[in-house]
Formats: structure tokens, C-alpha cells, sequence
């Protein structure tokens, strides 16, 4: 007993004279890092892309300075972001689109890192954030790098669609940086946040002189392809069809009739192909339907939202709700790309559009941003 009594003894004043000598490491707070959605990887225009978001969350009651974001994974570092090409990424819910600061996250917010990748080779099995910031403590700034958000790839392929629309010259029009854009709009409807439209893309027909008119007043109301047949992707039920909303829609539009006239398609296997703004009482399916991949299911339209004016908006989600589903990729069975435009900015300010040396076509693959294609007549 004695000497179990000597040994605690010891080991008290080891530990206190460790505490004399020594001096406790400093404890400072970071960010609380999630990936909520796995990434994705898909082939676009002859390159691979990987394609996710990155959530960034201050659980402190002082600001931190986001600096910088490296992306690791097994095979080296495939991305890393600075400055204003991380602020460029960076989105914040709650915040207007053009907030000046959007990498300082104040207590209790989150920002969003959108995540748009072309990969130096065609797999990579995992993703691992290392996030550079500033803990902005009353006594001064301090440095933190921290790793986390570690993920998966997900390798699930995309859904392979045959062409929504015949024939062409179409623009497939996105922008996966825009902010405010589809890719990065994320809607609370039910328990959770969700992107429906990540993958979005909005097709209009190339103008015959290769450019819209400087003066959106001077594009006509029945432009950009209005009245064109808009086709079934896949063979498939229609698991929804609305025709209620005006071609000439009042705006502002509310979230619910933002869509305005839309058929959504249930391609199988969890995923839902939505086709939106269609042209009032053109719709000639209904729910429960069944349907033949390049069945004419509508025409293209102006209805809801539409402030490019006609187009067709199209996106598969992984439910049959317009907000309240995942967005999920796609690729095209075929495709010719023809050219392409600098921007979305430039295509709305009337720059003209800018030709490929040669077309090329492209099977089981995505359109890339603001490119020029067309497809099979027929859609097939």
C-alpha cells in the first residue's frame, strides 16, 4: 500500500514539474470543411471534369479570412486557388451575388466553394482539401492551414441522353462560375439544401448573322428558336407535365412558376430529365405516359423565368421535383461542335461567335460552356 502510494505521488509531481518546464501548445480554431454531394466526373468536349462543392463553415465568433484552397488527392494536387480566382468560386448563402468579400466568413456563416475541375487524367478515386485562412482573434491575426473534406469520387457513370432538340446550330449556354447562375443557386425545399440546376444547360438556335443584337430590345419575342420540337431524351414515363403559364409571363417570377410550362421524364434509375419555359399548349404527353426516346413531347418556348428570352432550359436531377432534387450529370449520345462563344457575357452583349477551325463530333460527351453544336436531325 505504501508503495502504490509513493507511485501516485511520483507521477503527480512528474506531471506537475512537465507543467513547469513546459508550456501548453496553443489551441487555435479553423473552419468546420464538408462535402455534402460526392464529386462527379464526366467527359466534356474531349476533357474530363470533376464537378462538386466544397462547404466552408465558421463556428467561431470572429471572422476568418479564407487565402487559399489546394485540392489533393493520390495523384498530386489537381487544383489550387488564390485571391480572385478563389473569390471568383466562392459563394455565400444568404448574401447578395455581388458581395465585394465573399472569402471573409463572419460568426456562425458558411461559404460555398463551386468546384469545376479538368482533371490531368481520366481518374481520381478521392479528394482531400487543404485550406489556407486568417482567424481574425482581438489580439491579431493568426495563420491556419487545415485538411479536411475529404470525399470519394463517385463512379457511378452519367446518364448517356440522346438529343433534346433536331438538328441545329444550337448554343448550349452555362457558366459553371457564374454566380447566381444555375450551377450555383442552391434551394432549401423540404429538409434539405439542394443544386437542381448544376448541370443545367439552356439551348437557343446561333442567329443567322453569328451574334444576338446589341440591344436586347431589338431581339424578337418569337426568336431564338420558338416553336422548335422539343424531343424525348430516353425511352421512358413521364412522371410530370404542366402547361399553365403564359409565353409573354410578367416578370419578377415567382420561385414556383420560374419554370413556367415543363415535362419531366423519368429516365430510370433514379434520374429525371426536366425540360422548362415550353411553349404554352404545346405539350402533348402526360404523367404516367410512356414514351420513345425522339418522340415530340413539346415545343420550345418563353414561358416563366426567361429573361434571355426563349430557349430551352434542360437538367436531370435525381427527383421528380423542379428545387427539391439533386442535380446529376449527363452526356449526349452525339454531337458536332462547331465553335463556340467567349462568354455568356459576350453572347448577351452581341459579339459574334467564334467558328472551330473544323467541326468535330463528339459521342457520349458533354457540350462545353457557351459552345456551338448540332445535332442529328431528328434528334437521334
Amino acid at each position: 500500500m505504501l508503495r502504490l502510494v509513493s507511485s501516485i505521488l511520483a507521477g503527480t509531481l512528474g506531471v506537475a514539474a512537465a507543467f513547469i518546464q513546459g508550456q501548453r501548445t496553443a489551441i487555435v480554431q479553423a473552419v468546420d470543411l464538408s462535402v455534402p454531394v460526392t464529386p462527379v466526373s464526366f467527359d466534356q468536349g474531349g476533357s474530363h471534369e470533376l464537378v462538386y462543392e466544397l462547404h466552408i463553415t465558421n463556428f467561431q465568433q470572429v471572422d476568418v479570412i479564407l487565402t487559399s484552397v489546394r485540392i489533393k488527392t493520390p495523384i498530386g494536387t489537381i487544383a489550387e486557388y488564390r485571391d480572385a480566382e478563389l473569390q471568383r468560386r466562392l459563394v455565400r448563402p444568404g448574401l447578395r451575388n455581388d458581395h465585394p468579400t465573399p472569402h471573409i466568413v463572419g460568426p456562425g456563416m458558411r461559404a460555398v466553394l463551386n468546384l469545376w475541375i479538368t482533371l490531368p487524367t481520366w481518374f481520381v478515386p478521392s479528394v482531400v482539401h487543404e485550406v489556407g485562412l486568417e482567424v481574425q482573434r482581438p489580439t491579431g491575426s493568426v495563420h491556419v492551414t487545415v485538411e479536411g473534406g475529404a470525399s470519394p469520387v463517385q463512379q457511378r457513370d452519367p446518364v448517356v441522353l440522346d438529343p433534346p432538340l433536331g438538328g441545329g446550330p444550337w448554343i448550349a449556354i452555362y457558366d459553371p462560375l457564374l454566380k447566381g447562375g444555375h450551377r450555383t443557386a442552391i434551394f432549401t425545399v423540404g429538409d434539405r439544401a439542394r443544386i437542381p440546376g448544376r448541370f443545367a444547360i439552356d439551348f437557343i438556335t446561333l442567329p443567322a448573322f453569328g451574334a444576338l443584337p446589341r440591344d436586347s430590345a431589338e431581339r424578337p419575342v418569337d426568336g431564338n428558336g420558338f416553336g422548335t420540337e422539343v424531343l424525348a431524351v430516353a425511352d421512358g414515363t413521364i412522371a410530370a407535365a404542366v402547361d399553365d403559364t403564359s409565353d409573354r409571363t410578367p416578370q419578377p417570377v415567382p420561385p414556383e412558376s420560374a419554370s413556367g410550362n415543363y415535362v419531366a421524364l423519368d429516365v430510370g434509375g433514379g434520374r429525371f430529365a426536366f425540360y422548362e419555359h415550353l411553349q404554352q399548349g404545346s405539350i402533348v404527353v402526360k404523367a404516367g405516359q410512356r414514351v420513345s426516346s425522339g418522340d415530340v413531347i413539346a415545343k420550345l418556348g418563353s414561358s416563366g423565368s426567361t429573361s434571355i428570352g426563349p430557349h430551352l432550359h434542360f437538367h436531370v436531377a435525381d427527383g421528380n421535383s423542379l428545387l427539391g432534387a439533386e442535380g446529376l450529370p449527363f452526356v449526349f449520345r452525339l454531337f458536332t461542335a462547331l465553335g463556340e462563344f467567349a462568354s455568356i457575357q459576350a453572347l448577351q452583349a452581341g459579339e459574334r461567335w467564334i467558328p472551330a477551325g473544323s467541326a468535330r463530333g463528339f459521342t457520349q460527351s458533354r457540350p462545353s460552356p457557351n459552345s456551338v453544336i448540332s445535332f442529328p436531325s431528328g434528334g437521334r
